[in-house]
């Protein structure tokens, strides 16, 4: 398929071709041999690894508590006790043996293990710019232009022949691992009664003899939609003509099947009971594998205003107005407060697209194959190819297969079965009703702020979440941002932890009364926080991170049936992985969009943001069921810092200036130095007569 790239899909080899003659002249690109391929992630060292791990529990652990974990580090690394080095030489022997060293074990940990329900816990809204739909036709043939282009995006994803990403920082050009995205279209989580499974449902070849679908989901119901028939790809006018056909279908029969999407919003380990309830009916069983092996989702919301339109038989386009932040993110990230569309969905399937007929557009995403930048990068790519895609001229030539009606998925349910769709939608109910989502858009300065002082934007925002969380609850907490580990085989993430002795340092003298501190001094310390918050990110984007390596060695212990060292026990290391800051950087290009997901501890914040220029997008999150917490009061706090941190740098280096100012001139002082000498020797002189 990708050596017929021209004659099938001139756009998309345009667009391909212009990025890789970008590499190809890039210095920075140039440099490197991706013939050689990916390195596999290093081992970090022990002692290093323990250093930090005690590093990130003193500001956050109390005096007697830090002791206590002390003794247990230094027990854990004695030569004597030899339990931390033979663990560590278990480690290297694995790592020789396998492509990553940590990942399967961090997969299980962050997510497989993880027995909470997807909605909000887990899977990411990804909100893209609200659209305008003048009708029906309108409407769907924007959803059939969307499936179009995925479809010809994922012929480069299928072929593995996506242009190599390459690291912008630190060791530029450098390739990065891209299985990511080669997971995107071809995994599915599978809930287990102990741990899920993430299952690879299709080989990498593009065989287009066989069947490949999309399943629709439309008024709770769930349609699969073929996009390969008797061996022909079909065009965005097919596409068009089976959407239709699938509305109009759920229109005139809206109640036809029961609301089984529901289900995956469950616990996992309460879902993986229901489906396996759900798979000894063999008309359920046959309809769960097309969901499963289908390519991804694409789901037709209806308005939640729900004002229906005789004329147009659908819905009342006219009457779409501008929805806020808040209300897009909800509804992506678990079908919205009314709920009207909560079964519209199957949480377990990696790409899930969403298009309200009033604009909604968005993309919730299950996590564990990938991470958001791979998500990022790829709707981008999309975007941009599908903009360009209009302009062509060029359009594939006209099926001439006969369209099939759409099959409907069908499902056969006992009493537990029907009880347990009661059970989901009161748990997502409690769950929604819990959420306290808030958006804050703060305008008055972007990332060139901090770059005109030489301060990276990352590492500022970070100081300031960090400063925020003291002014609220005077102390520091364990924080969680990511740092991508994709310059190695596999590399998925490790832990930036922003909770540093520095910044507590720093945080203290900001709200010192003393009046002995000076802003210059504050704003020396503030450096010296984000330098130390800066040193960590390189550590860990360049494989020496801790808290892959800390849970490699407790798991590696656990495989092979050591006892779990006390260090692991120890409830400093619970504390150092509850997480009551989780936070990332969710930089789109895409205007008018974001990433928001929910805190990942009940008295926890969530917190991702995406910094543009001249203005900074934060989506704060937290449970209305937490006394302690809330994300509007977190949000103006944050506001404040943003103010605070601007004034202390201009105060200060306007000072500086003033201070510049009053420095006389290199010729002044040469001039009064001449002076003061000549008057030197004269009065020399005078005193020796």
């Amino acid at each position: 398929m990708v050596e017929n790239l021209s004659s099938q899909l001139p756009t998309l080899e345009k667009y391909i071709g212009r990025i890789k003659r970008q590499q190809t002249e890039d210095k920075d690109c140039l440099k490197w041999d991706i013939e050689k391929g990916i390195p596999h992630l290093p081992v970090p060292n022990l002692d290093a690894t323990l250093t930090k791990y005690l590093r990130c529990l003193e500001p956050i652990q109390s005096g007697d508590e830090f002791d206590r974990t002390k003794i247990l580090v230094d027990q854990f690394r004695s030569p004597n006790a030899n339990i931390g080095q033979r663990l560590q030489d278990m480690l290297i022997e694995h790592a020789t043996k396998s492509e990553n060293y940590a990942v399967d074990w961090w997969l299980e940990d962050m997510y497989l293990a993880n027995p909470l329900s997807l909605p909000i816990n887990s899977n990411p809204a990804f909100v893209l710019p609200q659209q305008h739909f003048n009708n029906t036709e309108n409407y769907l043939k924007f959803i059939a232009k969307l499936i179009s282009g995925i479809l010809d995006y994922k012929v480069l994803i299928d072929a593995r022949a996506l242009p190599i990403d390459r690291a912008t920082s630190r060791e530029k050009g450098q390739p990065l691992c891209m299985e990511q995205y080669y997971r995107l279209f071809s995994c599915y989580r599978m809930p287990d009664i102990t741990v899920d499974r993430l299952i690879q449902i299709r080989n990498n070849k593009v065989i287009y003899h066989q069947g490949e679908h999309v399943i629709v989901a439309y008024r709770n119901q769930f349609f699969v939609l073929n996009v390969v028939i008797n061996f022909t790809r079909l065009d965005e006018d097919d596409i068009y003509t089976l959407l239709r056909r699938i509305v109009q279908i759920a229109d005139d029969d809206p109640w036809a099947t029961d609301e089984v999407g529901i289900y995956t919003s469950l616990p996992r380990r309460t879902w993986a009971n229901v489906r396996t309830e759900l798979v000894k009916d063999a008309l359920n069983r046959d309809s769960l594998d097309l969901i499963e092996r289908c390519i991804f989702l694409v789901c037709l919301d209806q308005s939640e205003t729900n004002d229906s339109d005789e004329e147009d038989g659908f819905v009342s386009f006219s009457k779409a107005v501008k929805r806020d932040f808040v209300s897009l993110g909800d509804q992506i990230l678990h079908g919205g407060k009314t709920m009207l569309n909560a079964s519209n969905r199957w949480y377990d399937k990696t790409m899930q697209f969403i298009i309200g007929t009033d604009g909604l557009l968005g993309l919730n995403y299950e996590h564990s194959p990938a991470e958001a930048i791979a998500v990022i990068q790829l709707i981008e790519h999309l975007f941009k190819y599908i903009e360009e895609k209009s302009h062509e001229r060029f359009r594939r030539s006209k099926s001439l297969c006969e369209l099939p009606i759409p099959h409907r998925l069908k499902w056969n349910l006992n009493n537990f079965l029907r009880q347990n769709i009661s059970l989901s939608k009161e748990l997502l109910r409690d769950a929604i009703n819990d959420f306290d989502l808030y958006i804050l858009k703060f305008t008055d300065y972007g990332k060139d702020f901090p770059k005109q002082h030489n301060m990276s934007p990352d590492a500022f925002i970070q100081m300031c979440l960090q400063f925020t969380y003291f002014k609220m609850y005077n102390k520091l907490v364990s924080t969680y941002e990511s740092a991508s580990t994709r310059r190695f085989h596999f590399g998925r993430v490790d832990n930036i932890r922003a909770n540093t002795p520095e910044a507590l340092e720093w945080a203290r003298a900001m709200v010192d009364e003393s009046g002995n501190i000076s802003a210059a001094e504050k704003l020396r310390l503030f450096r010296q926080a984000m330098q130390a918050q800066t040193d960590l990110m390189v550590q860990n984007i360049l494989g020496d991170g801790m808290d892959c390596h800390m849970l490699a060695l407790k798991q590696i212990a656990r495989d092979n049936n050591f006892s779990i060292p006390d260090l692991f026990l120890d409830p400093g290391y619970a504390l150092s992985n509850h997480f009551n800051l989780s936070t990332s950087q969710v930089t789109t290009n895409i205007a008018n969009s974001f990433i928001c997901y929910g805190a990942v501890v009940p008295d926890g914040y969530g917190c991702s943001y995406n910094v543009h220029s001249d203005n900074i997008l934060f989506c704060v999150s937290s449970f209305n069921s937490c006394s302690t917490t809330n994300s509007r009061e977190f949000a103006e706090s944050l506001t404040d810092t943003l103010y605070e941190i601007r004034d202390l740098c201009t105060l200060v280096q306007r000072q500086q200036q003033t201070i510049a100012l009053r420095r006389p001139s290199y010729a002044a002082k040469l001039a009064a130095q001449k002076f003061i000498s000549s008057n030197s020797i004269e009065s020399n002189e005078h005193n020796i007569t």
